[in-house]
């Protein structure tokens, strides 16, 4: 897993710094050394609420979450469903955060590799005037992690000036819920986020999605039902979460899942959802792109060798016109998912110019 060694840095300021083993893993529910009846094992550890096995890093270091709770404009809980949980929602308002973030990847010629990711903001005063949000952007982390993952994105487009909101899905970060569905609940569940979003007054019409691999998918899923996404960016989406269960825990994890079946991870899937009560057909990615009605901008790194590109580049077959997809050559999964430059100066285009002004509507 990745390992991030926290420590502060001036006044109101924080630093994180990262560095990836060459077999790193962020998909820990899929790190399993089986035995015994391997696919009722799989089924469980598929499925059950990753926070279950406790709090990502990030969360757990006192002055981050000091920082952070400082960083917030507000915070709360909402419940959702069925089935019942609770989601843990921040927001960051629009302004200037003095944001400086960088991250150097250092790459062995065996394949190994290192990555320092530091991140240094402050708070935005206390007594700072309120601005105008241009519109809403919620954002939807990868999978074992949470909202606070997110932070790079909510501040850099905050001092874009966009209001942007965090959310920990289901069974993650702080929120509750026992299982995770991969699309098949977490839609319904974002559809009540931006209905409380509206009737707090912080999110008009119209608003944008920005999510990372499993948050991604969320995101795409989300839009398919819900007109009042008006604009997409995923980065490193998967196609098909049954494929990308299989190919992950291949990939990552040749030695441990060398003896386990294509059958095995067949029957473990079909009883994670029974597991879970969801029907794999309603967490079908490809039919929800090509339902969108909304364009989306697609990220991948070209090294992604957890989720490949080509899963993005089946869904950019079938999305919506006006769509792009965007390869980066030397970018994995996890280099991708903690990336601002060089994309975030495109990103922020985008979200200009498909958050018009009829995404202002309502917005404080």
């Amino acid at each position: 897993m990745a390992h991030r060694n926290c420590s502060a840095h001036g006044s109101g300021s924080f630093v994180v710094r990262m560095k990836m083993l060459s077999r790193a893993a962020v998909l820990v529910l899929l790190s399993l050394v089986l035995s015994g009846c391997v696919s009722s094992m799989l089924a469980r550890r598929i499925v059950e609420a990753p926070n279950r096995a406790g709090v990502p890093p990030m969360t757990k270091d006192p002055k981050l979450v000091e920082l952070l709770a400082k960083t917030f404009g507000q915070a709360w809980r909402l419940p959702v469903g069925p089935p019942a949980a609770d989601l843990a929602i921040a927001v960051v308002e629009p302004g200037d955060y003095q944001l400086k973030h960088q991250l150097d990847v250092k790459r062995n010629p065996d394949g190994s590799g290192s990555m320092a990711y530091n991140i240094v903001w402050k708070p935005r005063p206390a007594d700072a005037p309120a601005i105008k949000p241009k519109a809403t952007i919620v954002l939807l982390h990868g999978i074992m992690v949470s909202k606070e993952y997110m932070i790079h994105w909510a501040l850099y487009l905050a001092q874009q000036g966009y209001r942007t909101v965090l959310v920990d899905l289901r069974g993650h970060g702080q929120s509750s819920g026992a299982w995770i569905t991969f699309g098949a609940i977490e839609t319904e569940d974002l559809k009540q986020v931006l209905n409380d979003l509206q009737r707090r007054g912080l999110a008009g019409e119209r608003i944008g999605v920005l999510g990372v691999s499993y948050g991604a998918v969320m995101g795409l899923e989300w839009a398919a039902l819900d007109p009042r996404v008006g604009s997409i960016v995923a980065l490193e989406p998967y196609s098909n979460a049954q494929q990308a269960i299989m190919e992950f825990s291949r990939g990552f994890y040749a030695q441990q899942m060398k003896n386990i079946t294509d059958a095995q991870f067949a029957s473990a899937e079909i009883g994670a959802a029974h597991l879970a009560g969801f029907k794999w057909a309603d967490a079908d990615v490809l039919r929800s792109v090509e339902r969108l009605h909304a364009p989306v901008l697609f990220y991948h790194g070209k090294e992604d060798t957890w989720i490949p590109p080509t899963h993005s580049e089946k869904l950019m077959a079938v999305a919506p016109a006006g769509s792009r997809r965007v390869l980066l050559p030397d970018d994995n999964h996890l280099t991708l998912a903690v990336r601002l430059d060089p994309i975030a100066s495109e990103v922020t285009a985008w979200f200009d110019a498909h958050l018009t002004t009829a995404s202002l509507g309502g917005q404080r």
